[in-house]
């Protein structure tokens, strides 16, 4: 099972206030103002020290002050977005998440799977997207020959796909011997993360995924 692969994001911003809207709720605000916090300790800490340093080795004493007091904030805002987080997930996880498919692939043969339990989880303590591939009908892998399907696709806001986001991939590894599938038999299960410690604002328009066909994906990334 793969994680996403190669996301590309910016969150972009440090208000804490994101659009809510999202199926992620307030999740990607709380990111973001903890991020925002942590940054902008550190620049007051940084700024401080460089002032205490100019004054010689008579102020050592009071820099190491400096930085355990930082560590100690650090420490405090931390555990406070751990817990802040953990209610938010309480709040959302469940929630059904809503697939589509783009028309490239709906009109390719390559569409072999159906998606279930297409959900937000709280996988410890980070939302992910939790997914079942299951097999759409009957089919049979020949023998010696290899199968390692990939699947395609991308974090969508609305009908836009969200900003400087890819699509991420998932190995639908089947089988490297003769092997036969009925239909609704198990393929692959995954969680993809969302990648909210660096890409908050991109995600807060969360509201669906889209899965998209190869040559989608390869003219997406400029393969």
């Amino acid at each position: 099972m793969a994680n996403c692969g190669g996301c590309n994001g910016e969150g972009s911003g440090s208000s804490g206030k994101l659009n809510k809207g999202g199926l992620l709720g307030n999740l990607p605000a709380l990111y973001e103002k903890y991020a925002a916090e942590m940054a902008s300790l550190e620049k007051k800490t940084e700024a401080e020290s460089e002032k205490l340093i100019a004054g010689g080795e008579k102020n050592y004493g009071k820099i190491q002050k400096l930085f355990d007091e930082q560590q100690a904030k650090e420490k405090e805002k931390k555990e406070k977005f751990k817990a802040d987080v953990k209610a938010e997930l309480a709040k959302i996880a469940g929630k059904e998440v809503p697939v589509s498919f783009s028309e490239k692939l709906k009109s390719s043969d390559m569409l072999f799977y159906n998606l279930t339990e297409v959900k937000i989880v709280d996988d410890k303590g980070e939302a992910k997207v939790s997914f079942t591939i299951t097999a759409k009908d009957d089919f049979t892998i020949p023998s010696m020959k290899a199968y390692d399907y990939t699947v395609y696709f991308r974090f969508m806001g609305g009908k836009a796909i969200l900003e400087k986001s890819t699509t991420c991939i998932i190995p639908v590894s089947l089988t490297r011997e003769a092997k036969s599938f009925k239909k609704g038999d198990v393929l692959n299960q995954s969680a993809i993360g969302f990648s909210l410690n660096r890409y908050a604002a991109d995600r807060a328009a969360f509201s669906g995924i889209e899965f998209i066909s190869k040559e989608e994906y390869n003219a997406e990334m400029g393969l």
